[in-house]
């Protein structure tokens, strides 16, 4: 007959190692899932570039993410956004975001590069030359940059002037300048512009996840052997 006490720790035993294992699985299926979103990414940046006949007032297909572009336009430099706490190479700075119209007629939001922060004057914005005139630039079609936490309404934007945001929204943005954006790309190309474009690349970090899921695994297993050695096979030799 089995005591309430060893009964309790066999219940906590399996509760456990259960969920432990459970553990594991999730990371396995995040490690799928990224392996999957990589995948996709490579493919398709191994697709013809976008061009500006590609772009039209439609919204922007999902199948263009990670897309690469090659478009001819002119930078709206009079809206230039620099968005703060971004980090490149370990270092904190801004990243400088531009709206770049195509001569065709429609506007990209373009992620152009990042630059450090001053450390002696926080608050200074480094200027950043900005070429003027039609030219070509390319780059990949992302996701809006990732928000952070922020306090307080954002500065307005004034025609003219840089301005220090924590966070941007495309649509809201492309209201606020009366200029409505179809996507946000990354610029790859060297501009000469002192911009650091050393983007993240696409790996999947599916390795990473594995090892946790080991872990895990590791985890649910040696619960299950230190209840069978102290509750079961100690007794055993007791009795």
């Amino acid at each position: 007959m089995f005591s309430k006490t060893w009964l309790v720790i066999l219940l906590a035993t399996l509760l456990v190692s259960g969920v432990t294992a459970r553990l594991g699985f999730w990371q396995l299926g995040r490690a799928q899932t990224k392996e999957a979103l990589n995948a996709m990414t490579e493919s398709r940046q191994l697709e013809p570039a976008l061009a500006n006949e590609d772009w039209s007032t439609a919204a922007l297909p999902d199948t263009w993410l990670q897309r690469r572009v090659a478009v001819e336009g002119q930078w709206l430099d009079q809206f230039t956004i620099y968005l703060d706490n971004r980090s490149m190479k370990s270092q904190t700075g801004f990243y400088v975001l531009t709206p770049f119209q195509l001569s065709n007629g429609p506007v990209l939001l373009v992620q152009r590069g990042w630059i450090a922060r001053d450390r002696a004057r926080s608050d200074f914005l480094p200027p950043v030359q900005t070429p003027q005139g039609k030219l070509t630039i390319q780059g990949r079609v992302v996701a809006s940059p990732s928000k952070l936490m922020e306090l307080g309404a954002p500065a307005p934007v004034k025609e003219g002037f840089n301005v220090l945001r924590q966070n941007i929204d495309l649509q809201a943005f492309g209201l606020e300048t009366k200029r409505p954006m179809l996507a946000t790309l990354q610029q790859t190309n060297d501009a000469a512009d002192g911009l650091l474009r050393e983007w993240p690349k696409s790996i999947s970090g599916a390795d990473k996840n594995r090892g946790y899921a080991f872990q895990w695994f590791a985890l649910s297993a040696l619960t299950l052997i230190l209840f069978a050695w102290f509750q079961v096979w100690k007794k055993r030799k007791h009795v």
